[in-house]
């Protein structure tokens, strides 16, 4: 394509976006519809347009242009009161100023690779909003997310659609076989599904699409042995954690789901010995909330899970972004240490030193014939955990901001970092890394 054509078809698909936004409008100010029904409108009638940008532009620029425009003028629209089809959802949301980012970003991903932009932009626009609408007008079945309700209605009309947005453009429009196009297309609905669940305030505008791209891009490569694996391996998983949970309420349905994509993330990214420490702390945890005096809190939420298990989250992308593995798993032990530490904590301080050698020999003695760590580098990892733990509180009192006002502070987020990071600096000082783990 030439700059010219560039230009003039972003101009076509730009135009048929703002028509979409003024016809969602009209309807908001002259007619008397629900207030959810008007931003699907948009959502859904914007997201077809956008599907045609691989097909009518090549360059990403016109493309973030267009995005940073729409966004704009969302943003202001909210605030000045003047954009009634968007903003007079009750809920909090800034999903509409996260929409064009996400495509926008899509775009640049998926260059070369139309049917991942395709089905990602599918699952924003289409499967989002059935779940929504469906959710709204037929849900009765509710569960509690954070500070919101979802439907299970919804949550089923979501994975049906995003199974047939991901499969059909899979299916047409590449020569996998048959067979992956089903199984990756189960997967990804089944984890989107999950993450459709927790995440809050319109940031599924943002996550959904660019977590479809990256399941896609890397599912669809996997041997069939491999799929088969994964989809039972996560129902197995959800299964297991069912029958826990419906004995034992440490989270509820929200905090529950993002334990099950953090497990499975463990596994997926990593592998059984990078799963085995997230394993290994639930038992402790479940045993320790049982019988252990002062520690009897909860159901822990969306944001607490989130906030807790970030750190060795964040160690374990960094490992699969950049292959490594043997070079990252201590500070990743570690952060694992320290976050399960800290939820050990009673508030009786006398049991404080024991939970603390309960979560060190958890997270890193009884998984050692996964890891197969040596004595350096396993007494480096309970070390720098410990450090963590300890200075915790002393962080606390020279810096009021990090005071705990909620059931994870963020003086436990950053030292639970802090671990990881000592250990990483132990590494480069000269301690040996030790481990028997690929990936």
């Amino acid at each position: 394509m030439t700059a010219r054509s560039d230009l003039a078809g972003a101009a076509v698909l730009g135009l048929v976006v703002v028509a979409v936004v003024v016809a969602a409008e009209a309807w908001a100010r002259l007619g008397s519809p629900r207030p959810e029904w008007t931003r699907k409108l948009v959502h859904t009638g914007g997201g077809v347009a956008c599907l045609l940008f691989p097909f009518f532009t090549r360059s990403p620029l016109l493309v973030f242009g267009m995005a940073a425009a729409l966004s704009l003028a969302f943003v202001l629209g909210g605030r000045g009161g003047w954009l009634r089809s968007l903003h007079r959802v009750e809920r909090p949301t800034h999903g509409a100023e996260y929409y064009p980012v996400a495509i926008s970003l899509l775009f640049l991903l998926a260059r070369d690779q139309p049917w991942l932009y395709v089905s990602s932009v599918l699952v924003l626009a289409v499967a989002d909003a059935l779940a929504a609408l469906v959710g709204g007008q037929y849900g009765t079945l509710t569960f509690e997310v954070q500070d919101e309700r979802k439907s299970v209605e919804g949550s089923i009309a979501f994975f049906l659609a995003t199974f047939l947005a991901v499969h059909l453009p899979t299916l047409l429009m590449t020569d996998l076989p048959r067979a992956t196009c089903v199984l990756s297309a189960t997967l990804a609905a089944l984890l989107l599904t999950g993450l459709e669940i927790v995440c809050l305030r319109g940031t599924d505008n943002l996550f959904l699409p660019l977590a479809s791209f990256l399941v896609l891009s890397r599912m669809t490569t996997q041997p069939l042995s491999n799929l088969v694996l994964h989809n039972l391996g996560l129902l197995a998983l959800t299964a297991v954690l069912f029958v826990v949970l419906s004995r034992v309420r440490l989270f509820n349905p929200g905090g529950a789901v993002t334990f099950l994509l953090f497990s499975y993330a463990t596994w997926a990214l990593g592998s059984l010995a990078w799963a085995a420490p997230v394993f290994a702390g639930f038992a402790a945890y479940t045993l320790g909330r049982r019988f252990t005096p002062g520690l009897a809190l909860g159901p822990h939420r969306v944001r607490t899970m989130t906030r807790a298990l970030l750190p060795p989250l964040l160690v374990l992308i960094l490992a699969n972004s950049t292959r490594s593995y043997a070079l990252l798993f201590g500070p990743y032990l570690a952060a694992s240490a320290a976050v399960l530490a800290f939820a050990l904590r009673p508030e009786a301080a006398r049991w404080a030193p024991r939970m603390l050698a309960a979560a060190l020999v958890t997270v890193v003695v009884l998984t050692w014939p996964l890891h197969r760590g040596s004595l350096a580098a396993l007494v480096t990892v309970m070390l720098a955990a410990t450090i963590a733990v300890v200075f915790e509180p002393l962080l606390v009192r020279l810096t009021p901001a990090f005071e705990p006002r909620a059931e994870w502070s963020a003086g436990r987020f950053l030292m639970s970092l802090a671990a990881a990071a000592l250990v990483l600096a132990a590494q480069a000082g000269g301690v040996p890394q030790m481990w028997g783990v690929t990936e």
